[in-house]
């Protein structure tokens, strides 16, 4: 268990994970990176948090490609706000995907591949209640 701020991380897994890799020896690529973070709530101050990381060619995306999701149980205390808890869940997150990502990259014979963190702190954060998640 790991505490960040009051936000415990009881558990994590990868959901998903993608690799795509038909490049010919010594291509060059342009990375691009696509982030996507949501968390679901639920009783006794327990919520779900799912981030997608996704690094591809830019130019050809069928060609190289990476992609993971990554989900997180974590508890926090009464009096955070949900935008401090997902600001907060994803910082505790991230670099899981991370290390995925790079280890991935890296296993499959290729220069790991290490995605760049991306500014939470700075973004705006949309908030949509999806409901609260089954027990």
């Amino acid at each position: 268990m790991k505490a960040l701020n009051n936000i415990i991380l009881k558990g994590y897994r990868a959901k998903d994970l993608e690799f795509r890799g038909h490049l010919t020896p010594g291509a060059k690529i342009q990375l691009e990176n696509k982030y996507s973070y949501n968390v679901r709530y639920g009783k006794d101050h327990l919520c779900i948090a799912e981030l997608s990381c996704a690094t591809f060619d830019k130019e050809a995306p069928d060609k190289f490609k990476v992609a993971v999701v990554i989900e997180g149980i974590f508890s926090y205390p009464d009096g955070l706000t949900r935008e401090e808890i997902h600001v907060k869940s994803y910082k505790e997150l991230f670099p899981y995907a991370r290390v995925l990502i790079s280890t991935v990259t890296s296993a499959c014979g290729i220069p790991p591949v290490i995605i760049p963190i991306a500014d939470i702190e700075n973004q705006s954060i949309y908030r949509i209640d999806t409901g609260n998640i089954k027990p």
